[in-house]
């Protein structure tokens, strides 16, 4: 609550791939095409940039890219207060498929810039995606340019199910 708006940077520079991802193991695949870092560079210059805002103070909150993809990480930061939700718009994005958007695993973060021409600025050069903003309530909001309406997901029904499943394993 109260910081700037919602950044996606694609660490890896590479393609939306689900080789190797969760969302193929739910389909009993592994997949052709893993995503890898294309640009070390790159990777390296956006990590110390994002070590630079942190000391900062300019990064309200965060998350990388892991088992599961950008879902999964956009549902864990909604699930750290409650009346937490997120708009998301991928219109952005060159890849169109939200499947591939959403459960690729591509090493990347989502971070909340504190302010977003500070934030911007940081990053002047590189490439990063605005791609939404924390709202009041209890949906995680998405769209893409080919949608013809908005995804929500209730961010308590999932909340829910992801603790009963960390609690399960945990047992």
């Amino acid at each position: 609550r109260n910081g700037g708006s919602i950044y996606y940077i694609n660490l890896s520079q590479d393609d939306f791939k689900l080789g190797g991802s969760s969302f193929a193991q739910t389909l009993n695949k592994v997949g052709t095409e893993a995503p890898t870092i294309k640009d070390a560079s790159f990777f390296k210059k956006a990590f110390n940039t994002i070590q630079d805002l942190i000391k900062d103070r300019q990064i309200v909150a965060g998350h990388d890219i892991g088992s599961g993809g950008l879902i999964t990480t956009l549902l864990e930061m909604c699930f750290a207060d409650v009346n937490l939700g997120a708009k998301i718009s991928f219109n952005a994005f060159k890849e169109k498929d939200l499947v591939k958007i959403l459960f690729a695993e591509n090493i990347g973060i989502v971070l909340q810039a504190k302010d977003d021409a500070i934030f911007e600025k940081a990053f002047e050069g590189m490439e990063i995606f605005k791609i939404g903003e924390v709202i009041e309530g209890s949906l995680l909001e998405i769209s893409t340019s080919t949608a013809l309406s908005v995804t929500s997901f209730d961010i308590k029904q999932y909340r829910e199910m992801w603790f009963e499943t960390s609690f399960l394993l945990d047992q």
